[in-house]
């Protein structure tokens, strides 16, 4: 078997970051990586002798930090920050509807979920120029400033509330989704992380490059940045080493 030549590697494009928990279950995959980086730190304390002069160093306390932005979020990966799992179900969400009255009735397309008889609890007059303005409770008949509401039908006093008129409500709705949460008591996990990266030496030949950490603590400090530009998810994680393997590996590079 011939050997690789890992004399004049350039590394020119990330695949993707895969992480697996302790018994190789698959935790997240990020494969639209913008930008990777892998940090390598080490203490270095100077030796002096006579007249100051530097004799030797003392060298301890390497370390690994990885961090890696991924062009969209991964729901994985926020669970690995975040230290809990991602959970498949019907969840409660808060809807924002608008209807518009006629004949003193404005129907919703949303199925409220809630005590019966205070699904949706109040109901606003929307403006002309967007504010909301007069407030209307649910009650369980209509009246002067009190709407009742049957199936999906807010309906008010007669000639209470013009036609034409747009009301908005705000209720919770139950619907089929996934959920991650970030729980207070719960912490980012450690996983076994892959990075794998395509290289190139100077001779135009292409090789698969991957790098390993055994064990990468996942940081649970991370932010969303939401507006103009769209939203990237960031990954920051340290390399420990030992462990149940036995390695004091920081990281290993295979390189075929």
């Amino acid at each position: 078997m011939a050997d690789i030549d890992v004399s004049k590697l350039i590394i020119t494009e990330v695949d993707q970051i895969t992480a697996f928990n302790n018994a190789g279950e698959l935790e997240f995959i990020m494969d639209e990586i913008q930008d990777a980086t892998i940090s390598n730190t080490q203490e270095k304390t100077d030796i002096t002798g006579k007249g100051g002069r530097k004799i030797g160093s003392l060298k301890k306390n390497k370390g690994v930090t990885i961090s890696a932005t991924n062009g969209v979020l991964v729901g994985g990966a926020l669970a690995a920050q975040t230290g809990t799992e991602i959970e498949q179900g019907s969840f409660k969400v808060r809807k924002t509807e608008i209807a518009t009255v006629s004949s003193n009735k404005a129907t919703i397309t949303g199925t409220p979920v809630g005590t019966t008889g205070n699904e949706i609890g109040y109901a606003y007059i929307k403006n002309a120029n967007g504010s909301l303005g007069k407030k209307f409770t649910q009650d369980a008949s209509a009246s002067t400033g009190k709407f009742s509401f049957t199936g999906k039908d807010l309906t008010f006093e007669t000639s209470e509330v013009p036609d034409g008129t747009e009301i908005v409500v705000f209720y919770d709705e139950s619907v089929t989704s996934a959920k991650i949460s970030n729980d207070s008591e719960k912490y980012s996990k450690t996983v076994k992380m892959y990075i794998d990266v395509v290289c190139q030496d100077n001779c135009d030949n292409q090789y698969h490059g991957q790098f390993l950490i055994q064990r990468a603590d996942c940081n649970g400090e991370f932010e969303f940045t939401m507006g103009g530009d769209p939203t990237v998810h960031k990954l920051d994680a340290d390399s420990l080493a030992g462990g149940c393997t036995g390695s004091t590996n920081l990281w290993d590079l295979v390189v075929y």
